[in-house]
């Protein structure tokens, strides 16, 4: 039963909430709403302290902590410690400190470590989100929740989408006087024969300049092709992860085509070249959207960002890249990290990191303070290269063997590089290497 608050009482209390609210913490952070917004009860409540890990940078941790700052506000019981941890150490840190019960209340989760944590019982359900109506959560794209589903419950809230995009030099198509990647997209003629042309005609190899690069990182197979891979029909694995689909004409031709840019047609950088889009040589550069932050301090060109090309399957989906918020099942705190996740995954949250994360939320993407944040990318090419693909897009492959067959795919392309195999024995080779491990 609910106590009875005398009125003044009552009106002392909601000018002192005001007043907390109006307090310190970071200049501009996010308003602690979304279930955050009042105090629950009077009286003062246990200390409660919080681990939240995460990947990336300094500037990361650092805007993280000032909107727990700002989380804080309304809730002054909780502390929370933010624990940074290299990307590529993250899964396996993040086993090892949860298998022995030291592991943080909550954290990023990329999609495709998932499986892993999901499939082991180590995510906690936090499905009573979705009742809250101020929260919103049919604001944020489906395709970025779906994977943190699982027997009708959600384990999980999405904190950022972007579809791979392409970065292109337009100071380079304008000396050519040729139309650019988002040019021909408005004309409805952005397709992968017009991809590859553009392309030809703007490479000089003996120059050292390339009119294409897909590769971030020369060991991250799946960045560089899942995107051409479904744009020629072909797919890696089923949907219910029991059937190896690569080895197909349509994986063929998309291996193919990928190899022919290299070595035949001289229009993408050898392996092992690090020449970068930054360099001023590259005309067209594929990447996740946050390599706007990189890109952001080129001076000696223009740039913009346009889609991805149409591929022979017209209506192939796009990959996009994306993380969630998660709460792990071992938590001595449950509603206080359940709390902090609707918190951070908020409108008012997503909007005051929007220069480091492109949101999940459908009305933080379509907002000014997304389409404008900056010079470049110009308001027109975030439209074409997010706002519209990411109705029609798709998150990475999830499998609980998926580290394991991302591994064994690596190694057989890098016999794409050094053209030991034909393409059809490579994907020969993967079949027999991939399929034991789908069973």
């Amino acid at each position: 039963m609910k106590r009875k608050v005398p009125k003044l009482v009552s009106t002392l209390l909601i000018t002192s909430l005001l007043a907390a609210g109006c307090g310190g913490g970071a200049p501009g952070a996010p308003a602690a709403t979304s279930g955050n917004t009042e105090s629950k009860a009077a009286e003062k409540k246990e200390p409660v302290k919080l681990k939240l890990s995460l990947w990336g940078d300094d500037l990361y941790k650092k805007t993280l902590e000032e909107m727990i700052e700002k989380f804080r506000q309304t809730n002054p019981n909780v502390s929370v410690e933010v624990i940074l941890i290299p990307f590529t150490e993250y899964q396996q840190k993040l086993s090892i400190m949860l298998a022995s019960k030291s592991g943080p209340d909550i954290g990023w989760m990329a999609s495709r470590m998932i499986p892993q944590f999901m499939n082991s019982n180590q995510l906690l359900d936090v499905s009573s989100i979705e009742k809250d109506a101020d929260y919103n959560i049919k604001d944020i794209y489906p395709s970025t929740l779906d994977y943190m589903r699982k027997d009708g419950k959600l384990y999980g809230v999405s904190f950022n989408a972007a579809p791979s995009v392409l970065f292109f030099n337009k100071t380079m198509f304008k000396e050519k006087g040729l139309k650019n990647p988002l040019e021909l997209y408005k004309e409805g003629k952005w397709d992968y024969d017009q991809y590859l042309d553009v392309a030809k005609k703007l490479s000089d190899p003996a120059k050292g300049v390339y009119g294409l690069k897909l590769v971030k990182e020369w060991n991250n197979w799946y960045d560089i092709l899942v995107n051409q891979i479904w744009a020629y029909g072909a797919d890696i694995i089923e949907n219910n992860g029991t059937k190896f689909l690569l080895n197909s004409p349509e994986g063929e031709k998309a291996l193919q085509v990928y190899q022919d840019m290299i070595f035949k047609d001289k229009i993408h950088p050898k392996p092992g070249d690090q020449t970068a889009f930054e360099s001023g040589n590259i005309a067209i550069y594929r990447d996740k959207y946050s390599y706007v932050r990189k890109a952001a301090d080129i001076k000696n060109f223009e740039w913009d960002i346009a889609p991805l090309p149409v591929g022979p399957k017209k209506d192939a989906p796009v990959e996009v890249g994306t993380s969630a918020y998660a709460v792990f099942s071992d938590t001595k705190h449950p509603k206080e990290a359940t709390e902090l996740l609707k918190f951070l995954t908020n409108k008012e949250s997503m909007t005051y990191a929007i220069k480091l994360l492109p949101p999940s939320r459908k009305s933080v993407q379509e907002s000014d303070a997304f389409l404008k944040a900056a010079a470049s990318p110009t308001p027109e090419g975030v439209r074409a290269s997010i706002l519209d693909k990411l109705p029609n897009s798709r998150v990475s492959h999830l499998h609980p063997n998926w580290q394991q067959i991302e591994s064994k795919i690596q190694t057989n392309i890098d016999s794409l590089y050094t053209q030991s195999d034909s393409v059809k024995d490579i994907l020969n080779r993967m079949d027999k290497e991939i399929t034991p491990l789908l069973k």
